[in-house]
């Protein structure tokens, strides 16, 4: 295996590194794979998992870009003329460019990581070169179902004496009047109950995400050939508590595309804060590369990397 770290994109300010194919020299890997910022950490990812899943890849063939993107980590801050989703998707495309040059991959896997995974949904709307995307636990829709769980295991926490029904009694209280509220917003601002902010990160372009629209965009990306994995922890039971919560709520239910994929770890927390949870989530995200990524290299023409 061999590393290299290096400056790159337009105006040479952003930097990152390449781990490079344990067979780099025979042959250009049959992808790469861009591994970036969650959130404001460091290239490294929570945990260095972004070093352990690159050090994996090689291991398997597959070169890998971990890099920050602007303003974050050893990255300069952009100029500011682009919105946050125009620069992050300029940034993604310029390491596309960069891994391509270095290695020879022609085609890419971004793997978004909590707040990375809506630029890895930008990105593949608007390059070619993107094959599949892994958007790691950044979606906490809401099923009744899974309301329905996550009050089952609260009342079985709290048990049901006097004190239990005093907890649920004020629990009812704050979700009545969050109801309440929830409804006046929809009559006065005509907004949607099934409008969220999809991630930290995206509340910088104040941009909401529809859960109809964006399972109709993933859905969009599998038909077209780009291979989609949808990946979420289970330790916060308050967010994605069953295996097809994000399927349901995205009303994707019956769809049954093979580059569509849907992963839920029950016994993972959001941050992969053990070795345990790591192991898993690397192993994961290989086996849903192999499954969705190409077998092989095939010609691509790179686009600009200029912003769309």
């Amino acid at each position: 295996m061999r590393e290299t770290t290096l400056i790159f994109g337009p105006q040479a300010d952003l930097l990152g590194t390449v781990t490079f194919a344990a067979n780099a020299a025979a042959s250009p890997p049959p992808f790469g794979v861009l591994l970036f910022n969650a959130g404001v950490i460091h290239r490294v990812g929570a945990h260095r998992v972004n070093v352990k899943l690159a050090r994996a890849l090689a291991a398997d063939g597959v070169a890998t870009l971990r890099c920050d993107l602007h303003g974050m980590g050893d990255s300069l801050r952009a100029d500011g003329r682009l919105s946050y989703k125009d620069q992050v998707v300029a940034d993604l495309r310029a390491a596309m460019d960069v891994l391509q040059s270095t290695t020879g991959a022609q085609h890419f896997a971004l793997v978004g990581f909590c707040s990375g995974a809506m630029p890895s949904y930008w990105t593949a709307q608007v390059d070619p070169r993107v094959s599949a995307i892994v958007m790691y636990d950044a979606l906490n829709f809401i099923t009744p179902l899974s309301v329905v769980r996550y009050l089952g295991v609260r009342l079985m926490r709290h048990g049901y004496g006097p004190k239990a029904w005093a907890v649920w009694t004020r629990v009812g209280l704050r979700g009545v009047a969050a109801v309440g509220a929830q409804a006046a917003r929809i009559f006065t601002k005509g907004a949607r109950f099934t409008t969220m902010q999809a991630s930290s990160a995206a509340s910088v372009d104040e941009e909401k995400v529809d859960r109809r629209t964006l399972g109709r965009g993933l859905l969009a990306l599998a038909e077209r050939g780009v291979g989609v994995m949808v990946f979420s922890a289970g330790t916060d039971f308050s967010a994605v508590n069953y295996a097809d919560q994000l399927r349901d709520a995205l009303g994707l239910r019956q769809a049954r595309n093979p580059r569509l994929l849907f992963t839920h770890l029950h016994d993972i927390d959001h941050a992969v804060t053990t070795r345990v949870a790591q192991q898993q989530w690397i192993d994961t995200v290989q086996r849903g590369l192999r499954q969705l990524a190409p077998l092989r290299a095939q010609a691509a023409s790179p686009p600009s990397s200029s912003p769309p």
